[in-house]
Formats: structure tokens, sequence, C-alpha cells
């Protein structure tokens, strides 16, 4: 290739990467001061995987206001061979705009024995996203760093996040996400229409959002996914009823997530 063809090529990515890191921050999306509900993963092909329990309560510290959402799981989490308990509590700024601060995840056996802690510590001000894993018998530790912008995602919170996409207009959305792998993507959500979802609680009316993803900071190229789907309701505030894709990154088993007995509560 010549260097002429090279730098071009580069100049390209370079571009690219620049868009896509650049990212518009999220709203803070609609929401009751307390939500909850409960996570069925089921195995594409059939049988239940794992539950979770969940709830998203708002709460305000020092005149600004907040979301802590929490997890608490039971079943065969990925990438661990045996059943286990799991606990995720994450916290969110929710004041001007959307945006994730901190992830703490224990996994426990079934004796009672913390197996796994993943951690997330993610400054604004910094840029930085510090992603922590410490198994205690230190097989599988790691600590990675990744930028950080203010139109970043972590898992825990995507749900909530896309109640803010412009549903009305159909236009798509760019953002980055950290998953729990960790990898950093850049990734791309597009609206598919509406589609009736059946549910254990009925057909519910629901739009359908793509997951595009491409890998790293530059997210020049994209990465092989099977196709991965978000269904949120139609009605506000949006709420989230089924996913279909990865458990959690390319290595883990393909799921689809459904979202039952969801409530909400307004103070």
């Amino acid at each position: 290739m010549k260097l002429k063809t090279v730098i071009i090529s580069l100049t390209a990515a370079l571009l690219l990467s620049v868009l896509a890191v650049h990212a518009e921050p999220f709203k803070v999306p609609p929401m009751s001061a307390k939500e909850s509900g409960t996570m069925v993963v089921d195995y594409k092909d059939g049988g239940t995987k794992w539950t979770a329990d969940w709830t998203a309560e708002q709460f305000t510290q020092n005149g600004e206001n907040f979301l802590k959402i929490t997890f608490k799981g039971k079943g065969l989490l990925y990438p661990f061979s045996e059943n286990a308990t799991w606990v995720s509590e994450s916290i969110f700024k929710a004041q001007d705009t959307f945006y994730p601060i901190s992830t703490v995840s224990t996994v426990k056996n079934m004796s009672g024995e913390i197996i796994n802690t993943d951690k997330k510590t993610l400054d604004l001000e910094l840029g930085t996203a510090i992603f922590e894993r410490i198994d205690p018998k230190g097989d599988d530790s790691l600590k990675e760093t990744y930028d950080f912008t203010p139109g970043t995602l972590i898992m825990e919170g995507v749900f909530m996040a896309l109640r803010t996409l412009p549903f009305q207009s159909g236009d798509n959305l760019k953002a980055g996400l950290l998953s729990n792998e960790p990898e950093l993507y850049n990734v791309e959500f597009k609206q598919k229409g509406i589609e009736t979802v059946t549910t254990s609680e009925g057909d519910i009316e629901c739009y359908k959002v793509e997951l595009v993803p491409k890998l790293g900071v530059l997210g020049v190229f994209k990465v092989f996914f099977p196709k991965t789907y978000f269904w949120f309701t139609v009605d506000p505030p949006h709420s989230w009823v089924k996913y279909m894709g990865y458990e959690n990154g390319r290595e883990s088993p393909e799921v689809v997530i459904n979202v039952v007995n969801s409530q909400n509560t307004q103070e």
C-alpha cells in the first residue's frame, strides 16, 4: 500500500473516532420516584439461565439529583460454571444530564463465599472510567482504564438511558458503552419501528431498538455481534420490556431477557 493511501486511511479513521467519541450527553430519563421489576433471562433456545429483581430509586444529595439502580440475582451467571447469587449497585447523576458514577457488583457461590467483585469508577472531570475485577483467588483480577465522556453508558444503566431516545422522530443515536467484559465500544442505537411484544402480562406495543457496536475508542470497524435488540413501551415513560443478544460480551451465550412484574411509585 502506498504511503499516501496509508495516510489518507489513518486520517479518515481519526476523523471517525473524533465523531464517535464526542457523543451527545444523555438527558435525564423520565422515571418515577421508585421503580422495580424482575428480569427473567432465558437461553436463546429455551430454558431459564438466571433471574434478578431490580429497583431504580431517585435520591437527592447536597442539592443534586441521583439515581440508584440495584440488581439482586440468582442462577447461572456468565462466566461462572455453577449457580451463584449476586448484588449490583450503581449510582448515576441525574441532574441536568444522565451519566454513571460508580458500580459495585459482588458475586457469591451458593455457600455464601465471595467469588468475584467488579467495580467501575467513572470521573467525568478526569475523563476516566476505571474497571476493577477482584478475584479472591487472584486468577482473574484485572484493572483497566478507559476514556469516559458524557455520552458513555454502562450496561447497568442502558435500560434507563434509552428512554430518552427520540422515538417520535425515529432518529438514531450514537454513544459509548462500557461492557462488563470489560470492553469499550462505540455504539449506535438504531430505531426499527413499532412491534407488538407478547409477554406473560399480555401484548404490549413497543419501540424496537437495534444495538450496533464498534470496537474501542476509534470505533472504525463494526464488531461481529448477533442481531441485538431492546424493546421499550410505546407509552411513556418507555419502560424496558425485552432484550435479545449476548448475555455479557462476545464470549457469552445469546439470551432473551423478559422484564416482568414492573411497578412504579410516585412520591
